[in-house]
């Protein structure tokens, strides 16, 4: 009688998961034919933003990346939320020794990083804004990749955020999970279907910003810089798609950090449009399904293992073979791919964290690393 279930939802479960996998694949390809390797020709000029609060540490270690870039023509607008550590001295002492870095403090009416954003919005000089964190650093290229994608007609830029794989198999677990969700919602984007994108590599135009009245439609929602304002202007701008604009960050070191940026994720994520939560719940639960009615079938010695086991080799395949397209498209010197057989722990792990989510305490923004 069990069997009787749990054989087809084996077969729904792989089925819908080969189906995935190729649609993957194939967006990844719509990106990879549309991408443009010619780092040279006409320049826009850009103002990076970067909110900070109690960051001294980072700002001084992970800055000089971004003054260092070979693209010349940017600002640098910092933006002090409300520190009470010597942030803002040391973003004086940067803008002390170079023109380019403009000092601002949060003189927004939103609360939380929304509000410290839209400050360093109206503090720009450019049209052309670009995103990252004070706990990133990025190539040497990454801000040329934005100006290229401006130049090219574009007015939302979707950047990578990328982690350091560490030295601990808890901080490979995270990195390796943060590229395989980078892969679906840069694969959904290329369907015109954008549902994702991150502040620590993004970039949108002021006047998007403004003529779109900001975070204002989601004023109430702590998170969602990112996605949730991209999901406000999907439908009038014309979104560039480039995981070559990579920043980088340190991955959560401990099982406390991961919860706190989970949450983060998923409050926001509840308010995705009813068609993305749908079909994100389908690619999850079929994933998570397929290891627990495999191994039932196993053990009862199912006549149709045979079958089972071809088309779940055929998704693995898939799957790693994706990981590594999108490896290449990153263009990264650490090719995360080789850890595409921890995705089976990290999608278990996540699942476990998301359903003890409501039982932790409320987290301010900056505590996600």
């Amino acid at each position: 009688m069990i069997a009787s279930v749990f054989l087809p939802l084996a077969f729904i479960s792989l089925i819908v998961q080969l189906v995935f996998q190729i649609l993957i694949r194939s967006g990844l390809k719509k990106i990879e034919s549309n991408s443009d390797n010619n780092l040279t020709g006409p320049r826009a000029p850009l103002s990076v933003i970067i909110v900070a609060r109690n960051e001294k540490g980072n700002l001084k270690k992970y800055l000089p990346s971004v003054l260092a870039s070979e693209y010349e023509f940017f600002e640098l607008v910092l933006v002090d939320d409300y520190s009470t550590d010597n942030t803002k001295a040391i973003m004086d002492e940067f803008a002390a020794k170079d023109k380019r870095v403009i000092v601002v403090g949060n003189k927004g009416k939103l609360k939380g990083k929304k509000g410290a954003l839209t400050t360093g919005v109206q503090a720009a000089t450019h049209d052309n804004l670009v995103f990252t964190d004070a706990d990133c650093y990025v190539t040497s290229e990454w801000l040329t990749h934005f100006a290229l994608a401006y130049e090219s007609g574009s007015d939302f830029v979707i950047g990578h955020g990328a982690y350091d794989r560490g030295r601990s198999w808890f901080s490979e677990f995270y990195s390796f999970n943060a590229h395989k969700s980078a892969m679906l919602y840069f694969a959904s984007a290329a369907y015109s279907m954008p549902y994702m994108c991150v502040g620590r590599s993004m970039g949108y135009k002021k006047s998007l910003f403004l003529s779109s009245n900001g975070f204002t439609d989601h004023a109430n929602i702590e998170s969602g810089s990112d996605d949730l304002f991209l999901q406000t202007v999907k439908g009038s701008a014309k979104i560039a798609l480039n995981p070559q604009a990579i920043s980088f960050s340190k991955a959560p070191s401990s099982i406390k950090r991961w919860i706190i940026q989970r949450r983060r994720h998923l409050g926001a994520g509840r308010y995705y449009p009813f068609k993305v939560l749908a079909l994100i719940f389908a690619y999850e639960i079929s994933n998570l399904l397929i290891p627990l009615v495999y191994l039932f079938l196993l053990f009862t010695k199912s006549d149709h293992l045979p079958l089972l086991t071809l088309l779940l080799i055929v998704r693995i395949v898939l799957f790693r073979s994706n990981t590594q397209v999108f490896s290449s498209l990153v263009k990264s010197n650490d090719d995360i791919s080789q850890l595409w057989w921890s995705e089976y722990p990290m999608s278990w792990l996540n699942a476990l964290i998301s359903v003890n989510i409501g039982l932790m305490k409320k987290e301010a923004w900056t505590t996600r690393r």
